[in-house]
């Protein structure tokens, strides 16, 4: 049955939750994916033996593509709503209580966990640190609120041979996958000022003005495929551009971001308030055309967009060829904004009705988010040196363990019990402090 305006608005974007969930999850496998590709040398915990090019196209040519604009698209789209309810005050202060403080205990306590594996990984006994040592060293790197490169560019060759720049690279203070929950908190910020200005000095201006038709929907993903090219490019194009927009910034070390996708967030987060504003998937307010057409475009913009990719991988000197850069650009733009009206159109038809499994992984999506990363490696860590299994099967043993962990964890420890699960982290953390340290 379709939604209707008269039913409270949770219950005619349910389908939105749902995605979110999804989101979710396919970063778990993401990252679960980054160990055994062919650039898992780079990764946390990088399994040699596997070297699988299947995985790069699993993680970084497709679900890299589009997996955090969405998360930033949904979170545009029920800000406006949260917003509207309880006022930019309390607004504020609930984005503060469910995302700053979770972040701050992450990057403090998880992030040196993941980071002392990579040390473990890369520079075995030979210049390992206890982890006691490596956590005084993380904080005060922290106390420097460094501004500027976030690592050395790890697609140079041979830096991670190099323990001295591995060295400087792991001892400094870095959010790992926390970005995502700080830069989401500066958007909310920064939104919460727009709508605030907005409302004392245009009062009488109406949030929800019109509803856009199906057809100015397109033409509003055309806009921002497009509008997205042309960031891309700039950014891209910037003589001596310094970072390189692969390359990761922090600011005061806050904030952490490529510098190459920022514009893409916030055009995707912006995208998602402007469609509340437009009432989209209200009523019968969704994409036109059956998902299997928007199907068949996104696979071949996704064939294009992987020829160009391999080309532009296969040489480092290609990697400033404006005849593969632009397309490259172009079809990843338009690949992201094929992919987000596939899925808004598939979970609208199909996935916009109430049920427990999709509720209770809504409810417990933003804590397995934050809680994956750790388990993902320490899981590929527990593997890697397990000869004889397949790279198929130890992706499946880490994706499947890390989520459904993730996930009790979740419901049956942070939810119930938030206070004694930061008392079990810090738990964690001074056993690691007492007992994690070189063999003699």
């Amino acid at each position: 049955m379709t939604p209707t305006l008269s039913e409270p608005f949770e219950n005619r974007v349910l389908f939105l939750d749902n995605l979110r969930y999804f989101m979710v999850v396919l970063v778990v496998l993401l990252h679960a994916a980054l160990s055994y590709g062919t650039g898992g040398r780079y990764w946390y915990v990088g399994d040699g033996a596997a070297n699988m090019r299947i995985f790069d196209i699993i993680s970084i040519a497709v679900i890299d593509v589009f997996a955090m604009p969405v998360l930033f698209f949904i979170a545009g789209y029920f800000a406006m709503p949260n917003i509207q309810k309880k006022g930019p005050g309390v607004f504020l202060k609930d984005k503060f209580m469910r995302l700053g403080i979770p972040w701050l205990i992450c990057v403090i306590f998880i992030a040196p966990i993941i980071t002392y594996i990579y040390h473990y990984r890369h520079l075995g006994e030979k210049t390992l640190l206890s982890y006691g040592q490596l956590w005084i060293n993380w904080m005060k790197s922290a106390s420097d609120f460094h501004t500027g490169f976030f690592t050395p560019n790890l697609f140079a060759v041979g830096i991670l041979d190099d323990p001295e720049i591995i060295n400087v690279y792991l001892l400094r203070f870095n959010q790992n996958a926390y970005w995502f929950i700080s830069l989401l908190l500066f958007f909310f910020i920064i939104f919460a000022i727009i709508y605030t200005l907005k409302k004392r000095f245009y009062p009488s201006s109406s949030i929800q003005e019109k509803t856009h038709s199906r057809k100015t929907m397109l033409l509003v993903m055309l806009s921002v495929g497009l509008l997205c090219t042309m960031m891309s490019v700039i950014i891209n194009r910037i003589p001596n551009n310094q970072p390189p927009p692969w390359d990761w910034v922090v600011i005061a070390g806050v904030l952490q971001f490529q510098t190459g996708r920022l514009p893409v967030y916030i055009i995707y987060f912006g995208l998602g308030v402007f469609a509340f504003s437009r009432k989209w998937f209200v009523r019968d307010h969704h994409f036109p055309g059956h998902p299997v057409l928007w199907i068949s475009i996104c696979v071949i913009l996704w064939f294009g967009f992987l020829v160009i990719g391999s080309k532009l991988l296969s040489n480092v000197s290609n990697l400033t060829n404006t005849r593969l850069i632009i397309p490259f650009l172009f079809l990843r733009s338009f690949l992201l904004a094929t992919f987000l009206i596939v899925f808004t159109s598939i979970a609208f038809r199909y996935w916009n009705r109430p049920h427990k499994v999709n509720g209770t992984l809504a409810a417990n999506s933003y804590n397995i988010y934050l809680v994956h990363l750790p388990l993902v490696v320490v899981f590929q860590f527990l593997l890697v040196n397990l000869v004889g299994t397949s790279s198929l099967m130890k992706f499946g043993i880490v994706s499947s363990l890390s989520f459904l962990l993730s996930y009790g964890i979740s419901r049956y420890a942070i939810k119930p019990h938030p206070r004694l699960s930061i008392a079990a982290v810090v738990v964690i953390f001074l056993l690691m402090v007492i007992f994690v340290y070189p063999r003699a």
